[in-house]
């Protein structure tokens, strides 16, 4: 795996969205694509054609939560309104901008980076993605499992290899 890069582990089917669209229009587009790719769940978050950020399930659903939940927690009355209080505050929650809920310390590659280099960024972050960037164009996503299945094939015993 010494000489893979970040180019053999790129995804190019990525999900792009502009950093002023509500997160209710993400959260469609994201679902839309999980159709066509269920393992890539994280749209790349862009303002006039630079990278933002990442917006993934998790982080949409925290950054949901946490938004919602402080909500309901100032403006409900208690047990008995809690419910409705929560689902008006995720409706005005989902209003919000991708921009304020992407993750921004996503690591940043250079499609000729190092697979390793990569891999020890992610880590790093705590991410399961990287941005592949060449100057400031996306080329796509570096996501954890590619690097797996990058690192099963060689580690494979060749015996074993179909």
């Amino acid at each position: 795996m010494l000489r893979k890069r970040a180019f053999d582990a790129l995804r190019t089917d990525v999900l792009a969205v502009d950093a002023a669209e509500p997160l209710e229009t993400v959260a469609d587009k994201l679902s839309r694509h999980l159709e066509k790719s269920p393992d890539l769940d994280a749209a790349v978050v862009m303002r006039a054609g630079r990278f933002v950020g990442i917006v993934s399930l998790r982080t949409l659903l925290s950054d949901l939560n946490d938004c919602a939940l402080d909500a309901s927690l100032r403006e409900s009355l208690g047990d008995d309104d809690f419910e409705d209080t929560y689902r008006l505050a995720c409706r005005r929650c989902m209003t919000r901008k991708a921009a304020e809920a992407a993750r921004r310390d996503i690591p940043k590659v250079a499609p000729s980076d190092s697979l390793h280099l990569v891999l020890d960024a992610m880590i790093k972050a705590d991410s399961r993605f990287a941005v592949v960037l060449e100057g400031d164009k996306l080329l796509g996503l570096v996501p954890l499992g590619e690097i797996f299945r990058e690192m099963r094939r060689e580690c494979t015993p060749l015996a074993a290899r179909p």
